[in-house]
């Protein structure tokens, strides 16, 4: 068993950011160091106006919202998402993550294979 707490986390930044190319930062929360066999669980901070790349790769992973609004951007929509918000977004769908407030912070918990922590992914 392992236990932590997301506030004794040190950062790291994200490195691969938006075309705005505001860095985004990860606390990673569980995952193959911590002894996790199969998931690794991270949480991101998007400050105003930071993104993901447009980007798709090869496994799913599941988002919560936790605080913020955002919008997520596919091959056919752009879906506006709001705190307590869960997404799925399975293996080769395109996708990207924007925080499009003013003001405030956008918050995410992120599920991801283990193995995955690189951020490898097929962006454009």
């Amino acid at each position: 068993m392992y236990i932590t707490n997301l506030d004794t986390i040190k950062s790291a930044e994200v490195p691969q950011t938006g075309k705005a190319g505001i860095p985004i930062s990860v606390k990673w929360l569980l995952g193959e160091p911590e002894g996790a066999p199969n998931y690794e669980l991270r949480y991101l901070t998007f400050p105003v106006h930071a993104s993901t790349l447009y980007h798709k790769h090869a496994w799913e992973h599941e988002v919560f919202i936790v605080k913020g609004q955002g919008i997520l951007k596919t091959r056919h929509d752009e879906i506006l998402l709001k705190d307590h918000d869960a997404i799925l977004i399975l293996p080769g769908e395109e996708h990207q993550l924007l925080n499009r407030s003013e003001t405030d912070t956008f918050d995410i918990i992120c599920v991801v294979p283990k193995g995955t922590r690189s951020f490898s992914c097929q962006c454009g």
